[in-house]
């Protein structure tokens, strides 16, 4: 019996050492785990969203509209999940400045983007909305029901992701940026100069230059810091110490794209922006 006992706690000791290896930070089994919690807190956050929606309505209350960004932006990601299920979206990017909700992302048709503003603009505290979605996705793009086939981006889409990257932006965070910066810029040119511009750049970059849509009251950018600030709040994967230097790199990016326009565009830009625009390129 007594050599029964001893067996029995060697091999609990055993199984324990087990899993302790395989659960040490870095191995197969504890990157398992963690995301086997991250699966669980997530299913617990929804589930709690939706009981305390179900009160909301069974109580006859509405939101309060005079919530902090963070929690309206939030209370806006809620607000699109099934509408972004029934169009067979991507998760579109939401940011909240001063509660005026900021939206990236691709969608199918601009019928798309306008449903997904106005569902938006509708949601309790919602200022305004500054749409950056473009239609983008076409046969060849990721859609959360189909697999992606093979697309060769153009050099100059390449030219314009790699500024981002370069300065620490995220491969998946890049087009959300280069779309940031290029709308932005876009939206302080006049409409004959930016046409003339687009027309110049290749096909998948073009709809990346197109001015953001504004429901309610989105003021424009009218500065180099209102520029970088946006930039900034595109995604939270900016390093907020780079934006700066991210919106200035993409802004070469596409000057480098049109040599022959550079100094009509420069002519029409706003004293801070046009200063952006004709700076040095800084070195790697």
């Amino acid at each position: 019996m007594e050599r029964r006992r001893r067996w029995a706690a060697a091999a609990v000791v055993a199984a324990a050492g087990a899993a302790g290896v395989a659960l040490r930070p870095g191995t197969r089994g504890w990157r398992k785990m963690r995301r086997g919690l991250a699966r669980a807190g997530s299913r617990l956050r929804y589930a709690e969203g939706r009981a305390k929606g179900a009160c909301y309505r069974l109580r006859g209350l509405e939101p309060d509209p005079a919530v902090i960004d963070n929690v309206l932006a939030d209370r806006i990601r809620s607000s699109l999940g099934q509408i972004e299920h029934e169009l067979d979206l991507p998760r579109v990017h939401v940011m909240v400045e001063h509660h005026v909700a900021l939206l990236h992302g691709e969608v199918g048709s601009s019928s798309d983007a306008e449903k997904i503003e106005h569902a938006v603009a509708a949601v309790p505290g919602v200022a305004g909305v500054e749409s950056y979605l473009h239609v983008g996705l076409g046969p060849w793009d990721t859609r959360p029901s189909a697999s992606r086939a093979a697309h060769r981006p153009s050099a100059a889409y390449k030219s314009l992701l790699d500024a981002a990257e370069k300065n620490g932006v995220s491969p998946a965070a890049a087009p959300l940026v280069v779309r940031g910066v290029l709308a932005t810029f876009a939206d302080r040119l006049p409409v004959s100069q930016r046409e003339h511009l687009s027309s110049h750049l290749p096909a998948d970059v073009r709809p990346l230059f197109t001015p953001p849509r504004r429901i309610h009251d989105a003021p424009p950018v009218r500065s180099v810091r209102d520029l970088v600030g946006r930039i900034a709040a595109t995604t939270s994967e900016v390093p907020l110490e780079r934006a700066r230097d991210v919106t200035a790199d993409v802004v070469h990016a596409l000057r480098d794209l049109v040599p022959g326009d550079v100094r009509g565009i420069a002519a029409v830009l706003p004293q801070e922006l046009k200063e952006l625009w004709e700076s040095e390129t800084r070195k790697p």
